[in-house]
């Protein structure tokens, strides 16, 4: 059902007022907060909507968008919903509860239309699966497990908790590369200005005074020459580069070829495995805990995980797990997995607590993750303000000692 945000006065007092109100149409909504709210409408309008893809194109009112809901958001909405269901409130007045809370206008009605498919008889899981842009398969599939379990509050409170554990890794790998990259525009702008502003102003007084000036003196003006005069080709030929490279990495060899290659770059490699263990570590403990099944939870966490070479082997994995091998046997095969991962998998499956073992590894990544990131940034610091002085000394220290030599001969 739409969602209808408004502004009017209030029909006793006259103020004004706002809100949002649920109605089968821009009329209906009308009447419904003049009769309940006691409010003359003076400006109504439809939020943006989204429509299931059964849908199909019949909707008069709604239209597919292409979109997706931030992860804050939908982390928030589930940690709401655990709430309520492990208070033991209906699913119809938890959904009713949500649409009138979550603030993103994208999930609140999303929200509304998973409600009327919960109203006409569907289950949470099925009316969810219907808006993949909002809730991905490893939301749906956990719901599903935990309403045939009927643990959906636990389930949807382990679900929250993985929202939360992504948003604090990806929180802590953007605050990690915040600095270098503020470090690298900042050099960049100090040593663009060298070579646009001093190093002409400079080149005119040796052209002034007829200076035979070294190699390393010339080489730096033919840069700054180069800056000035063909700007608009180095331009283009970074604009094209990284054009050739978003093409390459969007083809699935180019993909592999490059995400193989990050796990081979010194400290960042190490990084990235580490990021790429938790995650899949995490991933396959929740859909376990939650009662998902093994062959299934491995299809869903091939997709979590964004590195491809691990997410082949994943592949193998569930391949090889269908025909009745071990997994930790699998993943030991492929060699990309530290020891300790697949020696805590093959003890989780002779005891049959792989979801606690898979969570112990978890949580080592983790911590590791976040002294390794606190390691690099310690490191990144020093070497970036080393570098930034020795191409500032450089370029001053090359125009400057023709200066010195011209001002030694006049004495």
């Amino acid at each position: 059902m739409p969602i209808y945000s408004y502004k009017g006065y209030d029909i006793d007092s006259g103020s004004s007022r706002k809100g949002k109100v649920e109605a089968e149409s821009e009329r209906a909504a009308r009447q419904k907060i003049k009769q309940k709210n006691r409010t003359i409408v003076a400006e109504i309008k439809e939020e943006v909507a989204i429509v299931s893809k059964e849908d199909g194109e019949g909707s008069p009112r709604f239209s597919f968008l292409a979109v997706k809901v931030g992860l804050k958001d939908l982390s928030i909405m589930v940690r709401q919903f655990a709430t309520l269901q492990q208070a033991h409130v209906p699913l119809d007045e938890c959904l009713r509860a949500l649409v009138s809370q979550v603030e993103n206008p994208v999930l609140r009605n999303t929200l509304s239309a998973v409600k009327d498919k919960v109203s006409e008889g569907k289950s949470l899981a099925d009316a969810c699966a219907g808006f993949p842009g909002v809730f991905n398969r490893l939301y749906v599939n956990m719901v599903r497990a935990g309403e045939s379990s009927g643990t959906l509050g636990a389930v949807l409170g382990r679900l929250a908790e993985f929202f939360e554990y992504q948003i604090n890794i990806r929180g802590q790998i953007v605050s990690a590369m915040t600095y270098p990259i503020v470090m690298i525009v900042a050099s960049s702008a100090v040593v663009a200005y060298l070579f646009v502003s001093v190093v002409p102003n400079l080149q005119k007084v040796f052209d002034n005074l007829k200076v035979t000036l070294p190699w390393y003196t010339q080489t730096l003006i033919e840069i700054s020459e180069a800056l000035q005069n063909y700007w608009y080709v180095i331009v283009f030929v970074f604009g094209t580069g990284y054009f050739i490279f978003k093409q390459w990495v969007a083809n699935a060899s180019g993909r592999y070829k490059f995400d193989k290659m990050l796990l081979g770059v010194p400290l960042f490699g190490s990084i990235i495995l580490k990021v790429s263990v938790s995650r899949f570590t995490k991933t396959l403990s929740t859909l376990l805990s939650s009662g998902v099944d093994l062959i299934a939870a491995l299809e869903i966490t091939k997709n979590v995980v964004t590195n491809e070479v691990i997410c082949e082997v994943l592949e193998k994995a569930k391949i090889e797990v269908q025909e009745g091998k071990s997994l930790a046997a699998v993943i030991a095969k492929s060699g990309r997995f530290p020891g300790l991962v697949t020696h805590m998998i093959a003890t989780g499956e002779k005891t049959g607590q792989l979801e606690e073992m898979l969570a112990h590894v978890s949580e080592a990544y983790d911590a590791e993750v976040e002294r390794k990131i606190s390691s690099m940034v310690s490191l990144i610091e020093p070497l970036m303000m080393i570098v930034l002085f020795a191409i500032a000394g450089i370029v001053v220290g090359s125009m400057m000692l023709p200066m010195l030599s011209v001002m030694n001969q006049i004495r």
